[in-house]
């Protein structure tokens, strides 16, 4: 379910901080912002809760990437100047491409590998 809940709970916070950066200072980057402080979190976060306490590998509890949906979020506010727009076409955009951009992150573990002589997927 985390690629369709995790756009939907995380464009919230994009929302009202973009909201915020637009109307009082004009500056069209407040869901980057949002994101970058929300995946820092969630690196501290992964590195005290799983390797710190239980001495799990951080590779297999890596947070997921929203930087190109931010940005994408971010520049049809820039380009539209409309919250109309935005909304629609900017959060449709930020969803649509969130699961794809997690596509590198999670490509090493698709590969096969050979153990013993049995093939792994």
């Amino acid at each position: 379910w985390w690629p369709i809940v995790t756009p939907i709970a995380t464009i919230t916070f994009c929302a009202a901080l973009q909201y915020y950066n637009w109307v009082d200072y004009r500056q069209p980057f407040g869901a980057t912002l949002t994101i970058l402080a929300l995946g820092t979190g969630k690196w501290i976060a992964v590195f005290t809760s799983w390797m710190g306490w239980s001495n799990y590998p951080p590779n297999f509890v890596m947070p997921a990437t929203f930087i190109p949906s931010t940005l994408v979020l971010d520049i049809t506010l820039l380009l539209t100047r409309n919250w109309a727009l935005t909304a629609a076409v900017g959060a449709w955009m930020y969803a649509i491409l969130f699961y794809p951009s997690n596509w590198p992150i999670f490509a090493y573990s698709h590969t096969p590998l050979v153990v013993d002589g049995t093939l792994l997927s």
